[in-house]
């Protein structure tokens, strides 16, 4: 998938969970919390790449294209990782690597912002809905802790301190 095409998905993503966690105020409670659910998923899953490629251009890594495969998650032995071995989670190419430490930058960028990009759907949901927004929040936290450990074994981060 072309490079234009694979962000103007994952902005349209980011922003639709943005804007539908913002109108969800209007929405019964019942059927606010799945859609809510989505959309702090969303945030999860749109940041990843998204980071990467904004950090990885800014210092000098060029990428060729995005394309679809397994998570980084599927060569571990837990439970879910049949989950993840679904080629369902878009990947950045790299054409033309750059200096170690912008490698490292480039790589970190994704689970922090997967980690970290979620908490803004908290703090929408805080605006109208402080007990499901106490709940979005303690999925935040596993999703950081869960995500932090998952990718320092098997993912980005593991990538990132190879890159130094």
């Amino acid at each position: 998938m072309r490079l234009a095409i694979g962000n103007a998905v994952l902005i349209i993503l980011a922003a639709t969970s943005i804007l539908t966690a913002i109108l969800c105020r209007q929405i019964h409670w019942f059927l606010r919390i799945p859609i809510l659910l989505v959309c702090w998923f969303l945030m999860l899953y749109s940041s990843h790449c998204l980071a990467h490629y904004i950090v990885g251009s800014l210092l000098g890594i060029k990428f060729s294209r995005y394309t679809f495969s397994k998570s980084m998650l599927s060569k571990s032995n837990l439970f879910i990782s049949k989950i993840f071995s679904v080629k369902a989670f878009l990947t950045l190419r790299i054409k033309e690597r750059s200096g170690s430490r912008a490698m490292f930058l480039m790589f970190i960028s994704g689970p922090l912002a997967s980690i970290l990009s979620p908490f803004v759907i908290v703090a929408i949901v805080y605006s109208y809905d402080s007990l499901f927004s106490f709940v979005l929040l303690i999925l935040s936290i596993a999703n950081g802790i869960f995500s932090g450990y998952m990718s320092y074994k098997y993912g980005c981060i593991k990538k990132a301190l190879d890159a130094i």
